[in-house]
């Protein structure tokens, strides 16, 4: 049997790992994350229609390695608070971060697959959900999409702006768009061994040949309402489907109108999948995300 060892700087063999494990490990990441395991599931059934890996990019290792090493670009990363000129973006060249950057968000588009499901583009390292710009003269399906596209003198609740982020007004179509959305659930830090034994701080003392696992899970949720309005309004129901996903990290500045506005919204991963279907105003979708250290 061909028994496969990766080497970086410790020897992991194929062989032992958990099943999750031998899904996840798609290809080894300098950043220093190891695999990831993405479950898509129907919201309303239940079941999983797929189990996908997504690709860490550029920007997304760079937010590792500052983390990691305690360093820093020598420029400011293009984001999309800039590029899509969202609604109180600071002047990153003279204010500081309040708060250190985490991944919090995700944004969504219908860039990652063809005309059939079979046809999912590969995702590239420098590759990110296209921003949409004041300049823009036609909205496609490939640009990164609003979860609410509401009218002018209809904004949304307080309650429901603690969930989707990104506000940006289009005064000439009188509407109001919220890019990003906040996860479902909050991040849980997951130690284990690969029979499912979890490790406690009696790591050193329990006596075992396992592979341990370090993994972070948390869901994201499209509900029935995501997207909805701007098919209706921009798009057109021909082209309402998804196929790309990307995570993203920013910081916050909670000091401006009582609300959380996120800074430097960067793409930490990309995710491209079958496309997805959403004319059907009762689909619902949830990705279950397992990121693995």
């Amino acid at each position: 049997m061909l028994n496969t060892v990766y080497l970086n700087d410790k020897a992991l063999s194929y062989d032992k790992l958990s099943s999750d494990m031998k899904n996840a490990i798609n290809e080894k990441m300098f950043s220093g994350v190891k695999g990831t395991k993405i479950e898509i599931i129907n919201a309303n059934t239940g079941e999983v229609e797929n189990v996908l890996h997504n690709k860490t990019v550029l920007t997304g290792s760079t937010l590792n390695a500052c983390n990691a090493w305690g360093v820093s670009p020598s420029f400011v990363l293009p984001n999309y608070n800039t590029d899509m000129n969202l609604d109180h973006t600071e002047d990153y060249n003279t204010v500081e971060p309040k708060n250190l950057p985490i991944i919090c968000l995700f944004c969504v588009s219908d860039a990652g697959c063809g005309t059939t499901t079979k046809d999912v583009y590969v995702a590239s390292y420098v590759d990110r959900i296209k921003p949409v710009t004041d300049t823009t003269t036609e909205l496609k399906p490939e640009h990164i999409m609003p979860f609410r596209y509401v009218d002018y003198d209809k904004d949304l609740s307080e309650d429901l702006r603690r969930y989707y982020f990104g506000r940006k007004e289009w005064v000439d179509k009188g509407k109001i768009g919220y890019y990003f959305k906040k996860f479902d659930t909050e991040p849980q830090l997951h130690l284990r061994y690969a029979d499912g034994t979890m490790i406690t701080d009696e790591m050193y003392q329990y006596e075992t040949d396992q592979i341990a696992e370090c993994y972070v899970q948390t869901r994201l949720r499209i509900n029935q309402k995501d997207f909805r309005d701007y098919f209706d309004s921009e798009l057109g129901w021909d082209k309402a489907r998804i196929s790309s996903l990307s995570l993203c990290y920013a910081w916050y500045d909670d000091t401006i109108d009582d609300y959380v506005w996120y800074q430097q919204i960067t793409p930490y991963s990309l995710l491209n999948f079958p496309f997805k279907e959403l004319s059907d105003l009762d689909t619902a979708i949830e990705f279950v995300y397992s990121v693995y250290y």
